[in-house]
């Protein structure tokens, strides 16, 4: 599949879904000496994620429990806020510096990481396996597309494989004379909804979250999904941020954040460690959510929590419901010299599906995960499954960091500033063709 026309309906996952060391450590080393995998000494590994409270927890069990296992093995792990994540670890990445283990979303490593040759491919032996092919018959069919090349070489296994839902407070919903039990189905109801939830002083009824170029660009491809739109031509070669489906996504963000005046953008929280800190508190009425977050909120707000409900994504045409799926995979920094233990520790990391489900809510597509008893005791579980029937990976392209700074800086001037979609549309156009090229 080529690489830039990412746009694959995981068809075959609905069948299978529904139905059932610092900055300097740079790349540790062994102290015995030896090169990539013949350590006969200490085994250094570096491993960085972003920060995410229940995930840094198991993660930080699983390296002792590895460590106790393995000891010849020390992993050094270094969490970094949300904020500068993506800047901090592409930075060192490039410079042949970094960890020996990352933990990246599915949109950077094939639109920066992948075409940078920045990450080794995956090593089968790391596994116990004979081929990649072996590795990802142990996964849903299409899951692991979102860390391939367009070659088809494998580059990682995903940490955390998410659907996009919707939550709605259904005690708000009662405030207002609403019944939980029909939450809204389109964007236009969200609206009518939203007015509603304001009469009866939840003034904010529903709004995206502002943290970072990446957020905005998932919120914007979640609904040109929708629209028909697109940030790119199906080739991946032009932007295609004029055609009337990628307006309609713009108008649709603005009508809804402010000119239907159901909430205000700029009292959306702005924490990137909590994101979902707004619906969190009771503030917020309705949101789009993935599973991770029904984790955090449960944990730090059990009473909000309770009033929760995890329903479908409203559409813009629910005839034709689509959905947005992303993922995270441990991947392996091509500058490591240690790639082998690396992978025998990111082996290990993926082994544990079943606690990286009950404990953190992050689902690990592997086959028949859906049959597990944690899956059978994860609330709402049915809808996220069914997301992922409708979902899509994201499209992406090359140099998309930028790419994803030009949608931020046109989502900020439209909702904002309010200046014309059209207008801001056709700058981040020709923005998106100097970026690609």
């Amino acid at each position: 599949m080529p690489r830039y026309r990412h746009y694959r309906r995981l068809s075959v996952i609905a069948a299978t879904l529904v139905v059932g060391a610092g900055m300097t450590a740079a790349c540790g080393g062994g102290d015995g000496g030896g090169g990539d995998g013949a350590s006969t000494g200490t085994v250094k590994l570096s491993f960085w994620t972003h920060t995410h409270p229940p995930m840094i927890d198991l993660n930080k069990k699983l390296i002792a429990e590895y460590e106790k296992s393995h000891p010849n093995v020390k992993i050094e792990y270094q969490t970094i806020p949300n904020t500068e994540f993506g800047t901090k670890m592409l930075t060192s990445l490039s410079t042949g510096a970094g960890p020996d283990i990352i933990n990246m979303d599915d949109n950077a490593l094939r639109g920066e990481y992948i075409p940078k040759n920045l990450l080794a491919p995956v090593d089968p032996a790391g596994f116990g396996k004979s081929s990649a092919a072996e590795i990802e018959g142990g996964y849903v069919p299409g899951t692991l597309d979102g860390a391939k090349d367009a070659k088809g070489t494998l580059y990682g296994v995903p940490s955390e494989f998410n659907g996009t839902a919707f939550a709605i407070n259904k005690k708000h919903f009662k405030d207002a004379g609403l019944d939980p039990s029909k939450p809204p189905k389109t964007w236009r109801e969200v609206v009518e909804y939203g007015k509603a939830l304001n009469k009866a002083g939840h003034k904010q009824a529903f709004n995206f979250l502002y943290l970072h170029s990446g957020w905005y660009s998932q919120w914007f491809q979640t609904l040109a999904n929708q629209t028909g739109g697109s940030i790119l031509s199906e080739d991946g070669k032009t932007p295609a941020l004029q055609s009337p489906g990628t307006k309609a996504a713009m108008n649709l963000w603005v009508e809804l954040a402010r000119t239907s005046g159901i909430a205000d953008p700029k009292t959306s929280s702005r924490d990137a460690t909590a994101p979902y800190q707004d619906l969190a508190s009771g503030t917020q009425s309705m949101a789009i959510v993935y599973p991770w977050a029904m984790e955090q909120i449960q944990q730090s707000n059990p009473d909000t929590y309770a009033d929760l409900a995890v329903v479908p994504l409203p559409q813009a045409d629910p005839a034709k419901p689509v959905s947005r799926v992303y993922g995270y995979f441990w991947a392996v920094n091509n500058a490591s010299k240690q790639k082998t233990e690396a992978w025998k520790f990111i082996s290990y990391l993926a082994s544990q599906h079943d606690r990286w489900l009950s404990d953190v809510s992050f689902v690990q597509p592997v086959t028949d995960w859906q049959s597990s008893e944690p899956a059978k005791k994860t609330p709402f579980i049915d809808v996220i499954a069914a997301a992922y029937a409708q979902g899509r990976y994201d499209q992406v392209g090359p140099h998309w960091n930028e790419v994803q700074d030009v949608i931020r800086k046109a989502v900020d001037e439209a909702v904002f500033d309010g200046r014309p979609v059209d207008d801001v549309l056709k700058e981040a156009d020709e923005s998106v063709r100097r970026s690609i090229g």
